[in-house]
């Protein structure tokens, strides 16, 4: 399969069920920040806190390692990952999170020690940043992770086969991908009387 982006993907059919996401949903009538938070995976989880976040939506293990690899692409803030670092006594980051690889915490270091850190970003796959392909699984067979979160999959007997085995095959990771996505679509779907139909998408009835 020749690489491309998602859209490129999508248009050409290799992602064949996610056309299967059902339309027609009702919207709510509230939207609050205060909501967000509970709902999204903090970068510092732990594997456990992870699970148990995605059980609560009706989400398995599988799917968490398949969704992960939505990592292949984007970039995050310096801020996101610098829990896995130090302030050196002269400013400079030190390495303290043993598990990533030495010289792609050094790249890390080095673009995240500007005194404008909080404003840069990096690429979460630092080979393929640009590309929807199984990248992000390689990347962590060689600990080069970006997020403490990433890196967390490769450390537990429970996700690592997993990561190898999408790793080895990208036809296999389009394909439960493709799974755990429509399965993601499902979570909190409004229906019956819940919600509503609205006339004008930018504001309630």
């Amino acid at each position: 399969m020749a690489n491309g982006n998602l859209g490129d993907y999508l248009s050409e059919g290799y992602i064949e069920s996610i056309s299967l996401i059902l339309t027609g949903r009702r919207d709510g009538r509230v939207s609050m920040a205060a909501n967000v938070r509970p709902n999204i995976i903090d970068t510092d989880f732990s594997l456990d806190q992870m699970i148990d976040a995605f059980s609560s939506k009706g989400l398995s293990i599988q799917d968490l390692v398949v969704l992960s690899g939505a990592h292949t692409i984007g970039a995050s803030h310096c801020n996101a990952f610098n829990g896995r670092f130090k302030q050196g006594s002269k400013g400079s980051l030190e390495l303290i999170d043993a598990s990533l690889d030495k010289s792609y915490a050094e790249t890390l270091m080095n673009k995240c020690s500007s005194s404008e850190s909080s404003s840069l970003t990096v690429s979460n796959d630092p080979e393929t940043s640009s590309t929807f392909d199984n990248q992000y699984y390689r990347n962590l067979e060689t600990h080069k992770g970006l997020i403490q979160t990433d890196s967390a999959l490769m450390d537990d007997d429970r996700t690592r086969k997993m990561v190898e085995a999408l790793a080895s095959d990208e036809e296999i990771f389009f394909h439960r991908w493709s799974e755990s996505f429509v399965k993601l679509s499902m979570v909190g779907v409004r229906v019956g009387e819940d919600g509503e139909i609205r006339r004008t998408c930018s504001a309630v009835n």
